[in-house]
């Protein structure tokens, strides 16, 4: 296997992102690392506001400024820092080398251009290919992304297709040049859950078809469980926590990570179990706070929570937690699977100041 094969397609430093606003600088992400390999599906999950959605925009290098600005870090692509091309290279990988799935297919689409002119706009930038080869192209893209009667249909307006239809033309735009990295923006918020699974399989089966790397950015764990390879899990603008989609499900290592996974609901529980919320509120992102962001809403914060952020803690399977008590959140196996009788009795010694080394029998 060549140098190239086992480097990481993307890989994110020390990334810091900042706004600055009238209530003072939002620390929208402060100071993140992960990787993104070849082939593979990345989840980034958290909260709103979590900055999930920033950090990839940072790695398009679309952050407005003003107020926005990436003020510490380093984005390799290839081995090469995106913060260091020019704005007209990043511009020839847009769309080419890394392209984007957005949030919301009907604002992303101009309402007043046909999709037919939207399509071939990305091959002419991007291609040599002459207008019918763009266009031929395009039709090819839509069948593949399932859009019925493709050759008919590219000459419509947007609103003229329905959501789940929209979304898949975004998906067809993204994926018109094969990019290498495929950044899917909470790509299935406000559709069906029938649609949101075609959406889904379809993201992974393209994935396949393409070779293409993938980072999906969610709340939802349920979106990624069955998809991703590995997940972040991002809070208050930091990684809490990065693993293997089944480890993290099996035995996660972070009390945010745990708290995500109470408020997913389970069909193996029956209606009378109640989702548990986390309580509290996110943290105000204008605080120059030097602890976990987590720690005001956490059951296991200690004196060290609120005073420093603690550097990661390694387990198995590349398993890694910022937690200054992620040796005992691990041990206390609270994963998907873990009874409500489990998890109360973990919460009721944790809270009794009891140290967690081994989950009571």
């Amino acid at each position: 296997m060549t140098d190239e094969q086992t480097q990481p397609l993307l890989e994110v430093r020390n990334l810091k992102t900042h706004f600055e606003t009238d209530e003072g600088t939002v620390r929208a992400v402060d100071g993140i690392d992960y990787e993104v390999r070849r082939g593979e599906v990345l989840g980034i999950v958290g909260e709103s506001g979590s900055g999930k959605s920033v950090s990839q925009i940072s790695v398009l290098r679309l952050i407005p400024t003003p107020p926005g600005k990436i003020v510490d870090g380093e984005i390799l692509f290839n081995g090469e820092d995106l913060l260091e091309k020019s704005d007209e290279e990043i511009r020839q990988m847009r769309g080419n080398q890394i392209s984007m799935i957005w949030q919301d297919p009907m604002s992303s689409l101009n309402p007043f251009l046909r999709i037919s002119r939207q399509l071939t706009e990305t091959l002419e930038v991007h291609t040599d290919l002459d207008s019918d080869e763009t266009r031929e192209r395009a039709i090819e893209m839509l069948e593949m992304v399932g859009i019925p009667a493709a050759r008919e249909r590219i000459d419509q307006y947007p609103h003229q297709f329905s959501g789940g239809m929209r979304q898949r033309v975004m998906i067809a735009m993204a994926l018109l040049c094969r990019p290498e990295l495929l950044i899917a923006d909470e790509p299935t918020t406000a559709l069906d859950v029938t649609i949101q699974a075609q959406i889904l399989e379809l993201i992974k089966d393209l994935r396949d078809d393409f070779d293409t790397s993938v980072v999906i950015i969610t709340h939802d764990l349920g979106v990624v469980a069955g998809m991703a390879d590995r997940i972040v899990v991002m809070y208050g603008g930091r990684v809490m926590e990065e693993a293997p989609a089944k480890r993290l499900f099996h035995q996660p290592a972070h009390p945010y990570t745990v708290g995500l996974l109470k408020s997913v609901p389970r069909i193996d529980r029956g209606r009378e179990k109640r989702l548990v919320p986390i309580e509290g509120s996110p943290p105000d992102p204008t605080d120059d706070n030097p602890g976990c962001p987590f720690a005001e809403r956490c059951r296991w914060a200690v004196d060290k929570c609120h005073e420093e952020f603690p550097e990661p803690v390694e387990f198995e399977d590349g398993q890694r937690s910022y937690c200054w008590r992620a040796e005992e959140v691990y041990a206390s196996e609270l994963g998907a699977k873990a009874s409500p009788e489990h998890q109360a009795d973990i919460e009721e010694r944790v809270e009794s100041g009891e140290r967690i080394d081994t989950p009571r029998t």
